[in-house]
């Protein structure tokens, strides 16, 4: 099937809807995070870092945006999402493909997530929010013309949190390109339970990815969080992939304004463990 290319369609839809219209919302919203921290590597230099970063969110008319500012190394300017909303349709820039909205996961410092990097669905796309549990999206990378469809659905019952999304790839080759995610966050006493799994192909090639996490508030003060992805499926026909597994455990602690923290990561390719503390304040 031929792909839709779209890149062109959201550039003119965005413009002419902020152009039409006149309301302007209130003063743009200021959140942020400031602090330091220290990351010791098991293989390489340890090395300080800053922890200032900046978000300017905000409304014009019916266009959404949300401009993201960092400092050290890898800072700079990043705009995370901007998109346009009439009625039950948004389109724009997204902060990530809708498939992974029902990948649930936990809430650790470093977030790693490799379970999920299997370069199927994208940030730009045409959502539909059919009602508040199901949306539908055609999404496309940008600078390309091969889009995907993506479909999610997610709901609470009984305590729980229930979501299913699938992702089918339009290309004009014969290849495969499909997934399905499931995802569930439970309250398992005063702990709360997130796992995700997603399964299918991507360029003929299998794909399986889990991940199952905890949040679990010890008192006001403390908190920690644990973290386990992996990566599974295919590197080639008949090739299982290796060394993909991730694991995180984060203890945050609170006092007043200031949170510390402490994680650690271990990889099943060893050598890449690393470990970092610090503290910030978020406002």
């Amino acid at each position: 099937m031929k792909a839709i290319k779209l890149a062109s369609v959201f550039a003119v839809s965005a413009l002419a809807a902020a152009i039409s219209t006149t309301t302007i919302a209130a003063e743009p919203t200021f959140k942020g995070t400031a602090g330091l921290e220290y990351k010791s590597m098991v293989k390489g230099s340890d090395a300080a870092a800053s922890r200032g970063e900046v978000n300017i969110i905000g409304t014009v008319g019916s266009v959404y945006f949300d401009l993201d500012m960092e400092n050290g190394s890898d800072g700079g300017f990043d705009l995370d999402e901007i998109y346009v909303t009439q009625g039950a349709v948004q389109f724009g820039d997204f902060d990530g493909t809708l498939l992974d909205s029902v990948a649930y996961s936990a809430g650790v410092e470093e977030d790693d997530d490799v379970a999920k990097n299997d370069d199927f669905g994208t940030d730009l796309g045409i959502r539909y929010a059919v009602n508040d549990s199901l949306k539908v999206a055609l999404e496309v990378k940008e600078g390309d013309n091969i889009g995907s469809l993506a479909v999610a659905y997610s709901t609470n019952y009984a305590g729980l949190t229930l979501g299913v999304s699938a992702g089918y790839e339009m290309s004009d080759d014969d290849k495969a390109d499909q997934v399905v995610t499931a995802g569930v966050k439970a309250p398992l006493g005063m702990a709360t339970l997130s796992s995700f799994v997603r399964i299918g192909s991507k360029d003929d090639l299998d794909v399986m990815n889990t991940g199952i996490g905890i949040d679990l508030p010890v008192s006001e003060q403390l908190t920690l969080a644990a973290q386990y992805f992996t990566r599974g499926g295919e590197a080639s026909k008949g090739v299982d992939l290796a060394d993909q597994g991730v694991t995180e455990v984060t203890a945050y602690y609170a006092v007043g304004d200031v949170k510390y923290y402490a994680s650690m990561v271990s990889y099943e390719a060893k050598t890449k463990d690393y470990s970092v503390v610090g503290a910030k304040v978020s406002f």
